[in-house]
């Protein structure tokens, strides 16, 4: 079969949804399929390589060649919510010379191919929603530090985008969302239950089946954890570990209130655990307590070694589409405690494979860390249970659940 993929950014972007993409498209691959990634053009990439046995096309857009300071960092350049000319060209043109079976589009880079979907180019079409984009112009279904109890409406969204995107460019992706009717999407799939639940709030034709086939990480995890040399940067005592973006999103400031408060009312006899912080700093990253390490551009291989080491792995977003650090910790048996949240609440089975505490609850993460790091057998069996759940989301298993979408949509 021969797939186009279309997505905002990929290889060697570094993200989540990214390493999602890369991931099911090596596979695909590797399984003997002809794989294409058409993305946008980024500064200093060709517009075409092989990336992995993958077919990478870049294409320009009007923010990338007219209007530059759209993007907040030229290294990830944006799509918004409506067609971009010079995208849809790109698309339209790949189409013709590529005799493509399927188009399977993984973000806004989806409105750029929706005008072609009913033309003489137009293709079966898969989405996949990676998080809540289809119904948020925020893409998080957040509000005020909490989750939004109201759902999308244009005079509540207004106010909540300008935030994050200014006034006008909340104003122009806010008003383009809630026009979609997202006609043109012939299959539909979510990476979690809990986005599958929020594309009830988005504009969808009617009677489109929502299926759950969740995003995936590459096989072999486990085995490079453990046989990753420990790096030489970690502590020589027991670590907690924190992977990801460091801003209250990620709830990284309720870690830092509850470790603080394990550490002014530690007992033991050695030393308390030592933090450690893999991840990227923001604008709004928290003061970083004493005797917190944190650790930036650290590569993967290192980071899964790091998680198989840790005594317990945190995970306190206050939302997460699906969260796949947890499965990385997972598959290098690492006790996990993460938010009773989204795609972390799908995951986590409470008190079996990992520890669930509520999101924003400094006092509720304090007593999970405490009863992970005082009792062992809890301890060991997170770590073999969770394994047996991160086995769930590798690409084994998840990538025939893709070539089954793709099979009914093409039929």
């Amino acid at each position: 079969m021969r797939i186009l993929h279309l997505a905002n950014l990929y290889a060697p972007v570094i993200g989540g949804l990214e390493r999602s993409i890369a991931t099911s498209s090596e596979e695909l691959v590797r399984r003997g399929h002809d794989v294409t990634v058409l993305t946008l053009a980024t500064p200093g990439l060709p517009l075409e390589e092989k990336h992995h046995g993958v077919r990478v096309v870049r294409v320009r857009s009007v923010a990338t060649s007219l209007l530059p300071g759209i993007n907040q960092d030229p290294a990830k350049p944006f799509h918004p919510t409506a067609p971009d000319p010079l995208a849809l060209a790109g698309i339209r043109r790949e189409l013709r010379g590529g005799r493509y079976d399927v188009v399977h589009s993984h973000d806004w880079l989806m409105y750029s191919y929706l005008p072609l979907r009913f033309g003489p180019d137009g293709l079966p079409h898969v989405h996949t929603a990676h998080d809540f984009g289809l119904a948020c112009v925020k893409k998080t279904f957040a509000r005020d530090g909490g989750g939004c109890s109201t759902g999308p409406r244009l005079s509540r969204c207004l106010p909540c985008a300008s935030g994050q995107y200014g006034r006008p460019k909340a104003v122009a992706l806010t008003a383009a969302l809630r026009s979609h009717r997202h006609r043109g999407i012939d299959a539909l799939t979510a990476i979690s239950p809990s986005v599958a639940q929020a594309l009830t709030q988005a504009r969808l034709p009617a009677g489109l089946p929502v299926r759950v086939v969740s995003s995936l990480v590459p096989d072999g995890l486990d085995e490079i954890a453990g046989n990753t040399p420990r790096p030489d940067w970690l502590p020589d005592r027991p670590y907690l570990l924190f992977v990801g973006a460091l801003g209250p999103h990620k709830g990284v400031d309720v870690l830092f209130t509850a470790y603080r408060n394990l550490v002014g009312r530690w007992a033991g006899s050695a030393p308390p655990p030592a933090l450690v912080c893999i991840g990227t700093s923001r604008p709004d990253t928290p003061p970083i307590p004493p005797g917190v390490l944190v650790r930036h551009d650290v590569p993967h291989a290192q980071v899964m070694a790091a998680w198989h080491g840790a005594a317990a792995g945190v995970v306190p977003s206050l939302n997460e589409a699906m969260g796949q650090v947890a499965v990385e910790a997972l598959l290098a048996r690492t006790p996990v405690i993460a938010s009773r949240v989204g795609g972390l609440a799908d995951m986590i089975r409470d008190g079996e494979s990992g520890l669930h505490v509520p999101p924003g609850d400094a006092d509720a993460l304090l007593v999970a860390l405490e009863r992970v790091l005082t009792d062992d057998a809890l301890a060991d069996r997170l770590r073999e249970a969770g394994y047996r759940r991160g086995l769930d989301f590798t690409a084994a298993r998840v990538v025939p659940q893709i070539e089954e979408v793709y099979r009914a949509c093409v039929a």
